[in-house]
């Protein structure tokens, strides 16, 4: 069974083997193959939904009162 790690954590154990900060590069490469949690996940979901606009252009789409209606 895989164990699932945070992104955190993922970084703090690359650091930790190559004694010194991780590049770029090898964090892209850590990132292939990362497996985000669910609180990762859910995390993502809302960071996106705070950051998407609506089709109005006032406000995310959760919270625009236009959108609401129409679904």
């Amino acid at each position: 069974m895989t164990t699932i790690i945070t992104w955190k954590e993922r970084v703090a154990n690359l650091t930790y083997e190559l004694g010194r900060e991780p590049t770029l590069g090898e964090l892209l490469e850590a990132a292939w193959i990362h497996e985000m949690t669910p609180e990762e996940i859910q995390e993502q979901r809302r960071s996106l939904v705070r950051n998407a606009r609506c089709e109005h252009g006032e406000m995310d789409f959760e919270q625009c009162p236009k959108c609401r209606e129409q679904t």
